[in-house]
């Protein structure tokens, strides 16, 4: 399923844009290279030009790319104002024309002139705003609705469509259905512009969809009907069972369309992950935490400074959670709130304007700088810095009762930052405990070097949009 996620078709968008900034800021580059040659000499050569580049002009480009994620420049369904998406162009080329003039101010072997890089922020400005016009304008011609063809209860087919309109609200749309019979299907009202079909026979035969999404849950197919939903994929159209397809596009495992059954059949959650991805992880851990806990211990001293002005109580707050195999151990993180903040209240979840939340605290919050003190976690081995947030007893055995398969987030090593944390608010109920599962329960499945990897990236892009909660 991390196949499927990675080339959805709001992924490989993605994939385009991003390959068209590579090459626009290269051609940037050259274009600089030319324009300063020419006014220095007042002549220009290609062997001038070959002469200026080198390995170290990655390191022109990687901040520009850096800087257009962490504004968020990448997301499509935000930045579809022209005007507003080249004035955060502007900007994330101003940003990353700071970050090259340090770069390069300690790098004296690669000198990136002043000047050169003055020209270079002009040109990458113009061009990058240029192509991203013209981006937008090419996704709008070719802009097509893919229609969707369901099979399965009435029942599903509600929350079906209720989750697809969360995640995709512009390429694809439910077109035909085929529901198996149950007596409660009449009840139901369906969305506005659906065709249901008397027999999947009549689906199958009527060609109107592009791709084909099943329910695991309703009536099993006999041999036929498998025959005749598997030569849809020989017509290469789309075939997909709905959590299969739910979380291609979203990165989440939708638990109200899924059984036991499922889940024991799906590669990846079985229980087993590979002892040199456990060792290779363990390793970072140790070294990042080393390195980070030297990097901001200055800032480990100012904020202890602004937590004992701002409000009595100790720094450092430990509260008890629950790991690996419901181990428990000591989690360490900033004092955010008042000094004996669940008293009275007893274990509550937190909300965004919780009262108990101190002034610094949410400065803290929202940066995720609260979570510092667990890179000493991290050394320990309590938790390593990506996996399921370590989770309180008395709220882990309390959604252990609501939450199908709950008890499978404790399969694994628990983190400073997660799947669930990057692609999900802040979660101060029951249902929200939920659908972070989901996203915890992708991560279970497809943990991988690379998901660690993308995932410490939008972290990084979290804390500096302060997104944090």
């Amino acid at each position: 399923m991390m196949k499927h996620y990675l080339t959805s078709y709001s992924k490989k968008r993605q994939y385009f844009l991003f390959g068209g900034d590579l090459f626009v800021l290269l051609l940037a580059i050259f274009v600089s290279y030319a324009i300063r040659i020419f006014i220095n000499s007042h002549e220009l050569s290609l062997e001038q030009l070959a002469m200026k580049f080198s390995p170290w002009l990655i390191l022109v480009v990687l901040p520009h790319l850096m800087c257009l994620y962490l504004l968020d420049l990448y997301n499509l369904d935000r930045l579809i104002l022209r005007f507003r998406s080249s004035v955060m162009i502007v900007f994330s080329v101003g940003l990353a024309g700071l970050i090259i003039g340090s770069i390069f101010f300690f790098l004296p072997k690669y000198v990136f002139g002043r000047q050169i890089l003055l020209i270079h922020l002009i040109v990458s400005s113009f061009f990058l705003a240029g192509w991203r016009i013209a981006f937008y304008e090419l996704v709008s011609i070719n802009e097509t609705t893919r229609q969707l063809a369901f099979i399965g209860s009435v029942e599903n087919f509600i929350v079906f469509c209720k989750i697809l309109s969360e995640i995709d609200k512009k390429s694809l749309k439910v077109d035909s259905a085929y529901f198996i019979p149950s007596p409660e299907s009449e009840s139901f009202l369906l969305p506005e512009g659906v065709t249901v079909y008397r027999s999947l026979e009549q689906l199958l035969n009527s060609r109107n969809f592009d791709i084909l999404v099943f329910d695991v849950l309703g009536k099993k197919f006999g041999n036929e009907e498998i025959r005749s939903i598997m030569e849809e994929k020989y017509r290469k159209k789309g075939v997909f069972d709905i959590p299969s397809f739910i979380t291609s596009l979203s990165g989440r495992i939708p638990l109200d369309l899924i059984d036991g059954y499922w889940l024991l059949s799906r590669e990846g959650l079985q229980g087993y992950v590979s002892r040199p991805y456990v060792q290779v992880k363990r390793l970072l851990d140790i070294i990042g935490s080393c390195f980070l806990l030297l990097v901001f211990s200055p800032i480990f001293v100012l904020l202890a400074i602004a937590l004992k002005i701002d409000s009595r109580g100790p720094v450092i707050f430990s509260q008890q959670r629950i790991g690996k195999n419901r181990r428990a151990f000591n989690c360490l993180k900033f004092r955010t709130m008042v000094k004996d903040a669940e008293l009275v209240s007893g274990p509550t979840w937190s909300s965004g304007d919780d009262p108990r939340i101190t002034r610094v605290g949410k400065m803290l919050r929202k940066s995720r700088l609260d979570e510092l003190p667990q890179l000493w976690n991290v050394l320990k081995g309590d938790i390593s810095f990506i996996g399921p947030r370590p989770i309180r007893k008395h709220f882990a055995d309390k959604l252990s009762k609501v939450i199908p398969f709950y008890e499978l987030r404790f399969s694994v090593q628990p983190g400073l930052s997660g799947w669930a944390q990057v692609n999900y608010g802040y979660a101060g109920s029951v249902e929200g405990q939920k659908q972070k599962f989901e996203y915890e329960l992708f991560y279970i499945q497809n943990m991988s070097v690379f998901l660690d990897i993308l995932t410490v990236v939008k972290t990084v892009k979290s804390v500096f949009s302060l997104q944090g909660k």
